[in-house]
């Protein structure tokens, strides 16, 4: 079947070709009642536009190009939700990219997005400094970027993310609040985000009076992840034969969440009344674990939506040259309490 074009449609309808080009791309040069007529008749024929030839046009792909660590984790799946929404709604696509905790994939993937002529990139950085230079090379150039979750960066750029010390000192206060104050602290290996909620566990132990033991702070390298069980069992190992077991364990990741409650069904050690633990995580199956996890649960597709609202924000005063006030914005965690403390 022959490939409807815009000026097969001008034919049928009588119309110019340039006008219809406008109505398909919602110009207001186009009356209402002319525009709906255009966009019934290519519906019904399902017309598809020609999007090499649209950009080569006008400079734009619509396209933006998101990068996470990894879409199996719940919270970025989540994320993904809320840019995919916002995207559908302004007419944009995207691609999505791992960088599996990486800076090489990560600058792999930046390269890839640019030489694709996206119009924009979504990015959750690997580090706080690794390839972030390059970004904001990009970002002052052509290509606009917005950073989400992992916020604590000086890209000068729009930030969203949550108040990660705040979330993570809530949760230790609920935990000391209980009467557990020999808390593991699992965490993955420094950066910003990570840095934020040891800082927010640290102070909940200071204004209660709980002298920090760094024996019990364990950081594990997520982008090995099949050794990340092995870590964690050392650490009860080597705590145990100190002496020193904890009564709960305080878990900073979605993936060490996870990981820890299925090691301590393994290993047969009960929760919550042998071990207590609250964890950030996102996933929707937290009530069904055994025992139901009390987690820390971010605005996953809150956050998604607004960096995609935040990038068409950019896109648009760039192209009206109009003066541009970035802001990182801090939305609150949710902890839902169950009973695994």
């Amino acid at each position: 079947m022959k490939r409807l074009t815009l000026k097969d449609i001008a034919k049928a309808l009588n119309l110019s070709a340039p006008t219809i080009s406008k109505a398909l791309s919602d110009s207001y040069e186009i009356n209402k009642e002319t525009k709906e007529k255009i966009i019934a008749y290519a519906h019904e024929h399902n017309y598809q536009y020609n999007a090499l030839a649209r950009s080569l046009k006008t400079g734009k792909t619509n396209i933006i190009g998101v990068i996470v660590s990894t879409i199996s984790n719940s919270f970025f799946s989540q994320i993904l939700e809320g840019i995919e929404e916002s995207s559908l709604f302004q007419k944009y696509n995207i691609i999505i990219m791992q960088s599996r905790e990486s800076p090489a994939v990560e600058k792999k993937c930046i390269d890839i997005l640019y030489s694709k002529g996206v119009d924009g990139i979504l990015i959750s950085p690997v580090s706080d400094s690794a390839n972030l230079s390059y970004l904001q090379q990009l970002h002052n150039s052509n290509c606009p970027i917005v950073i989400f979750d992992r916020i604590n960066n000086n890209l000068q750029t729009f930030k969203i993310g949550i108040d990660n010390k705040k979330a993570a000192q809530k949760a230790t206060q609920e935990l000391i609040d209980r009467n557990y104050s020999n808390i593991l602290h699992i965490t993955g290996l420094a950066n910003g985000v990570t840095n934020e909620r040891l800082l927010g566990f640290q102070e909940a132990l200071k204004q209660n009076n709980i002298a920090f033991d760094d024996k019990k702070l364990l950081r594990c390298d997520l982008s090995q992840i099949q050794i990340v069980e092995e870590q964690i069992l050392n650490k009860l190992e080597e705590l145990k034969n100190d002496n020193k077991s904890p009564d709960a364990i305080f878990t900073a990741t979605d993936l060490l969440t996870n990981r820890t409650i299925g090691l301590l069904a393994q290993q047969k050690i009960k929760i919550p009344s042998e071990i207590a633990l609250i964890g950030f995580s996102n996933t929707n199956y937290a009530f069904s674990f055994n025992p139901p996890l009390t987690c820390i649960s971010q605005p996953a597709t809150r956050i998604g939506k607004l960096a995609f609202e935040k990038m068409i924000h950019i896109l648009e005063f760039r192209l009206k040259e109009r003066e541009i006030v970035y802001e990182t914005i801090e939305l609150d965690a949710e902890i839902t309490i169950r009973e695994s403390i």
